[in-house]
């Protein structure tokens, strides 16, 4: 007896392990309570087992009990859920972190994730028609509360549980329904932003049923907090980070893994809710509150959770203030008010990020044109325009860090909700502006008449935009919002990463065709000379900080005559000597002047007013200047292949082809492709560059084929057709038979190797 009894346990052991091998649950219900009662004396379970079998029997359809799964619910999640750990960081105690995640294993092994989630779906499959007693409004809720609150837990500690949940469309469904509720909003909305960063595959928000009634019944505030999710829906931007490379991202879409039609739909839907963008609007426009400074920084300091799990922080304070909660200091216990204030404070900074975020996506999306007449027309700009007077700009500015750049995230602990208010609000404006007629409107009435009477004054074309400006939608007060960014930028330290994204700004304003006008509406107030100082100032400047002033440059100057020769009065012969220097150092953040030096060369050429000033100024030396030159289209090339092609750098292989398009214009051709040749015979390696060349032609040439909405963009910044573009490529790719061809001038090794 006793040796069957011990075979027994040995396979029920064996079971235990391979449940935490295979990831399978084990539910205790299944398992001799003498065995359950001996492995948790032994392996310290904490009674989670006996804990989960009774929550299990109270909450079958049979003899449901809220009572007793509230309580059993919430025994659970003091095991591993006690708020000290918001106070202090995991990684400051590791041995209760690493308590915390075994004890969340074993609930998760004992299938505690499917119990919960029974009692979770209890009312809509079953109804409340068992128990003897109904429960009120407020026992439900509290008990889904308990239910939010606890898979929430076990999805931050568990590798795997969100995962696995996330692949739930019902549990999905079931999560929006629960944000109608004001007690259950906040919990479930956690819920769903696990499982929506965990998720693979974008939601397709028309399955969403209830998203048209949410739009009706959420106030402000949870519209805010609802942006968040509701971003993970809108941008596939997971496998664009997968698929950092244009390489990468070209063989996804050739296998069908791109998820931009499901975001384009769901971007579509979400513009169809008629409440939607008007809303959405009122609360990036709002102004914030002002608080005062408080104490309780050592406390905020360690609350350095996502702003959606910041709700246990807010729960945690609510104790402190109504209970005792915790044993705390006299100090601290007094300094609790206060830091709740600060939390407040946060809490309302990140809502404007994500609120934001979800209107850039908007506008970088497939639905842009329709989103940026939506948005002009509710008055986007002027609200953010008196927005920006009510934000500290410059204060305290932050050091360098590289997650700053990130277009995607907004970084580590250095980059904090003050600063992820200012790079988002930067990078709504360059959205709203770039290449769209509307632009206009970051100007006041007055500014306006002043950008017309600059075309006047110069005899030029009146662009058919500017005099249809509704001045109605116009910034207010004395200065536009395009003059208050330009202002900053030029306070601005010259290592402050804030430069990028007020550079990126003022950029979005003159992308597209150049416009005479607008350049020199800007350089009237003094952002050529800045720039120029700015570059050749002595300060060590992170390359993307150094390539946003190149960039920006490039586009003041751009077949600008008047930009042209105020560059040579501006700047020195020993700055200009060090601007060169720094710019053939840096071609891959310095292409895009590059391109425009010789682009407006070649524009100039075709004036015979201004044909003899190009060979005059100083940039238009630089340009004409054969070995220079050579030089520079030697460093394009060798800058990039095309394994490490990416959207910032596939930049220097257009402007590669715009020296050949022209080379090729004027019949020079040949004689570039044999100065590549002179270069490898010199460095001793037959090929090197013009292999190179010929592979990053092939890639252009299938890339691009398939992405009209960049085609465009190449036409409209260069003057030039897509078909030259593809013209010269063609040329470049024929047979070695042509002398414009790269394979007549590869040694016949390396011929054959293509």
């Amino acid at each position: 007896m006793a040796k069957r009894n011990c075979s027994r346990t040995k396979n029920l052991a064996s079971s235990i392990i391979g449940s935490q091998i295979s990831g399978r649950c084990l539910r205790t219900n299944m398992l001799p309570d003498e065995f359950v009662q001996s492995v948790d004396r032994r392996l310290d379970f904490k009674e989670i087992p006996s804990l989960l079998a009774k929550l299990e029997r109270n909450s079958s359809p049979e003899r449901f009990n809220l009572a007793k799964c509230s309580r059993y619910l919430k025994d659970l999640s003091s095991l591993f859920s006690n708020n000290v750990h918001l106070l202090f960081p995991d990684n400051e105690f590791p041995q209760i972190a690493k308590e915390r995640l075994r004890l969340g294993q074993v609930i998760n092994l004992f299938g505690g994730v499917e119990i919960v989630l029974q009692i979770l779906f209890y009312p809509t499959t079953y109804g409340f028609k068992c128990c003897k007693i109904r429960p009120t409004r407020m026992q439900q809720d509290h008990l889904w509360t308990l239910c939010l609150d606890f898979i929430h837990s076990l999805c931050v500690m568990v590798d795997g549980v969100a995962l696995n949940l996330a692949k739930r469309n019902d549990l999905i469904g079931h999560l929006f329904t629960l944000l109608e509720q004001k007690k259950t909003f906040s919990f479930a909305l956690v819920v769903l932003e696990d499982l929506f960063s965990s998720r693979k595959e974008l939601i397709d928000l028309e399955k969403i049923v209830n998203m048209r009634k949410l739009m009706s019944i959420l106030d402000q505030q949870q519209l805010a907090n609802l942006c968040r999710v509701l971003s993970f829906s809108l941008s596939d931007l997971e496998s664009v980070e997968e698929r950092s490379t244009l390489l990468a991202q070209d063989e996804a879409d050739k296998k069908g893994l791109s998820q931009k039609e499901v975001a384009d739909n769901n971007q579509a839907t979400l513009i169809g809710l008629k409440e939607f963008l008007p809303r959405i609007v009122r609360l990036a426009c709002q102004p914030l509150v002002e608080r005062s400074s408080s104490p309780g920084s050592l406390l905020l300091g360690h609350a350095q959770g996502g702003f959606l799990d910041m709700v246990d922080f807010h729960t945690f304070l609510q104790d402190v203030l109504e209970t005792g909660g915790i044993d705390m200091d006299p100090e601290e216990r007094e300094a609790v008010p206060m830091l709740q204030s600060r939390f407040n404070r946060i809490h309302e900074l990140m809502h404007k990020v994500e609120v934001f975020y979800v209107l850039c996506l908007f506008l970088t999306g497939k639905h842009k044109v329709m989103v940026q007449k939506k948005l002009s027309d509710l008055k986007l700009i002027p609200g953010m325009c008196i927005l920006f007077d009510k934000m500290s700009w410059l204060k305290d500015t932050e050091r360098f860090s590289p997650d700053m750049m990130d277009l995607g995230e907004m970084g580590d602990h250095e980059c904090t909700p003050q600063t992820a208010l200012k790079i988002q609000f930067l990078r709504l404006v360059h959205s709203f502006c770039d290449r769209h007629e509307n632009k206009h409107l970051l100007l006041t009435p007055k500014e306006v008449d002043e950008l017309q009477e600059l075309y006047v004054q110069n005899d030029l074309e009146l662009p058919e935009s500017l005099p249809n400006t509704n001045r109605k939608l116009c910034c207010t007060g004395e200065k536009g919002l395009l003059t208050k960014i330009l202002e900053t930028l030029i306070e601005c330290p010259a290592t402050a990463p804030l430069r990028f994204w007020l550079s990126r700004a003022i950029e979005g304003f003159l992308r597209g065709r150049a416009s005479v006008g607008d350049q020199l509406f800007l350089i009237k107030r003094s952002l050529l000379e800045h720039l120029v100082d700015h570059i050749t100032s002595d300060e060590l400047k992170p390359k993307e900080i150094l390539q946003s002033s190149f960039d920006l440059l490039g586009e003041l100057m751009k077949f600008n005559p008047f930009a042209f020769k105020r560059f040579d009065q501006v700047i020195s012969d020993k700055q200009f000597e060090k601007f060169v220097s720094i710019l053939t150092s840096n071609v891959v953040d310095s292409n895009m002047l590059i391109r425009c030096l010789v682009l407006s060369q070649e524009h100039f050429m075709s004036d015979r007013f201004f044909s003899a000033f190009t060979g005059t100024c100083k940039l238009g030396s630089l340009i004409n200047n054969w070995e220079q030159m050579i030089f520079l289209l030697y460093k394009l090339i060798n800058s990039i292949t095309v394994g490490t092609l990416t959207q910032e750098n596939v930049s220097c292989l257009n402007t590669t082809l715009v020296f050949l398009m022209f080379g090729h214009r004027h019949g020079r051709l040949p004689a570039y492709l044999t100065a590549f040749v002179r270069e490898e015979n010199i460095q001793n390696n037959p090929g090197f560059i013009l292999t190179n060349l010929r592979l990053l032609l092939e890639f252009w040439k299938t890339h691009y084929l398939r992405r009209g909405k960049d085609c465009s963009a190449l036409e409209q910044s260069s003057c030039i057709s897509f078909d030259n573009w593809k013209q010269v490529v063609d040329i470049l790719l024929s047979d070695s038979t042509s002398n414009t061809s790269v394979l007549h001038y590869l040694p016949s090794s390396c011929a054959r190797d293509n």
